[in-house]
């Protein structure tokens, strides 16, 4: 099952190079995933934290959809 980040920690993982753009990946990267991961809208990633061996690892993401906000 893919994670879910908001907006506003997508955008911070992608300023520090953690996350991305699906269109970023191999298309047979997002082929596994589409396959092993139903519920991924195939549109982002990120890296997961690092492991006990300081190794990160690509993973599927969604972003939570917006909130509108009532002034």
């Amino acid at each position: 099952m893919a994670d879910t980040l908001s907006r506003s920690e997508f955008d911070l993982a992608a300023h520090f190079g953690v996350a991305g753009a699906a269109t970023d990946l191999a298309p047979t990267t997002i082929e596994r995933w589409r396959a092993s991961d139903p519920d991924w809208k195939g549109k982002h990633w990120a890296y997961t934290e690092p492991d006990k061996y300081h190794a990160r690892r690509l993973r599927p993401i969604n972003l939570a959809t917006r909130t509108k906000t009532h002034n």
